[in-house]
C-alpha cells in the first residue's frame, strides 16, 4: 500500500485499537515479578510497576480491589499479580491491570495447607463428636496470644464487662514467625497439665495467610486436640478460617466473641439466680401448703379418731395406775417405818452400854483382849479388867471358883 492510499489514524484512534487488541488478546493473564516504584495516592488506587532482572511492565490495582489485599504490598515484594493487559490512552503506554495480587509461593502453601486439612480430617481430629461443651460457670479462663497485642485486650475487657468474678490466665506467646507455633505448643500443654483451668482462649487479630501460618502449623493443631481443656479458637477476623478454628472446641469469629462465648454474662447469671429463687419458693410453698392440707385431712379422718381416743383412754389408765401406786408407796412406807421402829427397840435393848447402866460390868482379860464369860477363866487370867458403863477398874481374881454365883441383888439408890 502507497502513502497515497494509506490510513492516517488520530493518535487516539490508534490507541483506542491497541487497547481493543491487548484486552481481546490478552483477557485474563497472571504475572510473577518484583514490586517497584509503589505509590498510593488519596485516590486509594495502587500504582507500581513489575519487574524482573530483564524488563518491566507498568500495573495498576484500584481502590476495589486493593482493599481485598490481605497483605502488605511494599515495594520489593515478590508477587503473583492477575489481571487484564491493556493500553492507557492518555500516555499510550500500556499496563496491567491487577485485579488481584498475592505473594510468590502462597499458592503452594495454600496447595500444601489443603493437604494438611485433609490429612487432620481423615485422622479424625475435626470431628464434632469429640467437641466438648465449654462450662456454663467457669472459674478460671486462660488466654493464649500475645501480650502486647489488641487481642488480649478486647479479651480482657470483655471478660471484666460480662463475668469480672473470674480468674483470667495469661499465656504470652509470638502468634507469628518462625517461634510462634512452638511457643504455643508449649503454653497449651502447659494449662492442659496445671488442672485448675476450665476454658482457653486461643487468639490473636487478622493478617495474611502467611501472618497466620502458626495456627495452620500441625503441631498446634495437634496440642489443641490432646488438650485436656476445652479450647476457644478466636484467630483472626470473621472471614479468617485456620485449622486451629477446625480442631478447637468451639470456634470464635473474633477474640471479642470468644471471650463472650467463654463467659456468662453477669446480668443474666443474676436473672437466672433470681428465678430459681422464686422457682424454689414457690416450690416450698406449695410443699408446705400440700402438707398442711394433708394434716388437717389426717386430723379430721376417722381412723385417727379411733386412735386418738384410744391414747385418750390410756393415759387415763395411766393416771389411775400412777394414783394407785402412790397410795400403796405411801402405805409401803409406814409399814416399813413401823418395823423400823420395832427393830430399833429390839436393838436398843440389846446395846452392850444399856445393860451396863443398870450395874452390869464386863470383865476383860487384858493380856489376850478377849471378855471373860466364865469364872474358871477370869481365875486363871488372875489379872482383869473390869469395864463399868462410866470407866474401867483393873482387879486381882484370887481363889477358888464357886459352884453356884452369888445372887445379884440391886442396890437401891
Amino acid at each position: 500500500m502507497s502513502f497515497a492510499e494509506e490510513r492516517i489514524f488520530a493518535v487516539g484512534e490508534i490507541n483506542t485499537l491497541v487497547r481493543e487488541m491487548l484486552e481481546g488478546e490478552f483477557p485474563a493473564v497472571a504475572i510473577a515479578g518484583e514490586v517497584s516504584n509503589l505509590r498510593v495516592p488519596a485516590s486509594g488506587h495502587i500504582y507500581f510497576k513489575l519487574k524482573d532482572a530483564a524488563a518491566q511492565i507498568a500495573a495498576v490495582c484500584f481502590r476495589s480491589d486493593a482493599r481485598r489485599l490481605d497483605f502488605d504490598l511494599e515495594d520489593g515484594a515478590q508477587v503473583i499479580a492477575r489481571g487484564t493487559l491493556t493500553l492507557y490512552d492518555a500516555q499510550g503506554s500500556y499496563q496491567l491491570i491487577a485485579r488481584s495480587l498475592e505473594p510468590a509461593g502462597r499458592g503452594d502453601l495454600e496447595r500444601a495447607l489443603r493437604l494438611l486439612i485433609a490429612r487432620l480430617r481423615e485422622e479424625g481430629l475435626f470431628d464434632a463428636a469429640r467437641k466438648r461443651p465449654l462450662p456454663r460457670y467457669p472459674n478460671r479462663v486462660a488466654v493464649v496470644t500475645s501480650s502486647s497485642g489488641a487481642a488480649v485486650r478486647d479479651i480482657l475487657s470483655t471478660i471484666q464487662r460480662r463475668f469480672p468474678c473470674v480468674e483470667v490466665l495469661i499465656a504470652p506467646v509470638q502468634v507469628q514467625g518462625d517461634a510462634a507455633p512452638a511457643q504455643i505448643i508449649r503454653a497449651l500443654d502447659m494449662l492442659s497439665a496445671r488442672g485448675d483451668v476450665d476454658v482457653v482462649i486461643l487468639g490473636r487479630g487478622g493478617g495474611s495467610i502467611e501472618d497466620l501460618s502458626a495456627f495452620n502449623h500441625e503441631g498446634v493443631a495437634r496440642a489443641i486436640h490432646r488438650c485436656a481443656v476445652p479450647v476457644v479458637s478466636a484467630v483472626g477476623h470473621e472471614t479468617d478460617v485456620t485449622i486451629a478454628d477446625f480442631v478447637a472446641d468451639v470456634r470464635a469469629a473474633t477474640p471479642t466473641m470468644a471471650a463472650e462465648i467463654a463467659v456468662p454474662a453477669r446480668a443474666e447469671v443474676l436473672a437466672r439466680i433470681a428465678a430459681l429463687e422464686r422457682t424454689a419458693g414457690a416450690r416450698l410453698a406449695g410443699r408446705v401448703d400440700s402438707a398442711r392440707r394433708r394434716t388437717e385431712t389426717l386430723t379430721k379422718s376417722y381412723a385417727l379418731g379411733r386412735v386418738r381416743g384410744r391414747i385418750e383412754h390410756a393415759m387415763q389408765r395411766l393416771d389411775h395406775a400412777a394414783h394407785r401406786c402412790a397410795g400403796a408407796g405411801a402405805a409401803a412406807v409406814v409399814r416399813a417405818s413401823a418395823q423400823t421402829v420395832a427393830v430399833s427397840g429390839r436393838l436398843a435393848s440389846l446395846n452392850p452400854r444399856d445393860v451396863l447402866r443398870r450395874g452390869y460390868a464386863v470383865v476383860v482379860d487384858p493380856a489376850r483382849g478377849v471378855t471373860l464369860t466364865r469364872a474358871v477363866d477370869a481365875v486363871r487370867a488372875g489379872d482383869v479388867q473390869l469395864v463399868f458403863n462410866d470407866g474401867a477398874a483393873h482387879a486381882r481374881v484370887s481363889g477358888e471358883v464357886a459352884t453356884e454365883a452369888a445372887p445379884v441383888r440391886e442396890v437401891s439408890k
